[in-house]
């Protein structure tokens, strides 16, 4: 069968996620699915990561532009999608809300984020190809133990109970799609998949 040959050429970190994959689906119902992983859950656990890589000078300045360009993306789009959110409200509020502006605000939202996550790809894919194949495996394990969480029923998009997301909750920072004064990229609302949703509180 061609299925092993094909699956034996893979790098080794790819190898050790679509594993972890595998093994999501055959042993935990609601292990946390790989579209749910966002930057916004994983760059909290990259301090300790390279902490525990063991970095060569290289590597860390590499690790480190990632790090900040990454950050002043995702807090670029916070701020963004809060004041798309308070613009939603208002544009409801009206009596004669036009909702297809609200569709075509939450379209444009939707291409801006995926064109802000191809890039946030590409700052980690660069990192990721200066490591050397000890330091890719501790990566790949890494991710895929984030795969392997089990979110518990009712629970949110794969955040753990008690991490950062679930302190967001509960503070009500825009852009996490939930709680007081949340912005976008929550569940209900307007949306389309991989985007943006409008999540309109009262």
């Amino acid at each position: 069968m061609p299925f092993p040959t094909t699956f034996s050429r893979l790098p080794c970190w790819l190898r050790i996620c679509l594993l972890s994959l595998a093994m999501a689906g055959a042993g935990a119902a609601h292990a946390v699915p790989l579209t749910d992983l966002r930057a916004e859950d994983l760059l909290p656990m990259a301090g300790d990561l390279k902490q525990s890589l063991g970095l060569s000078p290289n590597q860390q300045t590499l690790w480190s532009k990632a790090e900040a360009a990454s950050r002043t993306i995702l807090r670029d789009r916070t701020r963004r999608r809060a004041a798309l959110q308070e613009w939603a409200r208002t544009l409801l509020a009206s009596p004669d809300a036009d909702l297809r502006k609200l569709d075509a605000a939450t379209e444009a939202e939707s291409a801006t984020a995926n064109a802000e996550d191809r890039q946030l790809r590409a700052l980690w894919l660069d990192v990721n190809d200066g490591l050397d194949d000890q330091q890719r495996r501790q990566v790949a394990g890494r991710l895929g133990e984030q795969l392997m969480r089990v979110v518990p029923e009712g629970g949110g998009r794969g955040a753990a109970p008690g991490g950062p997301r679930d302190e967001q909750n509960r503070r009500g920072v825009p852009g996490n799609g939930r709680g007081p004064g949340s912005g976008m990229g929550g569940m209900g609302g307007m949306g389309s998949p991989g985007g943006a949703s409008l999540n309109i509180g009262g």
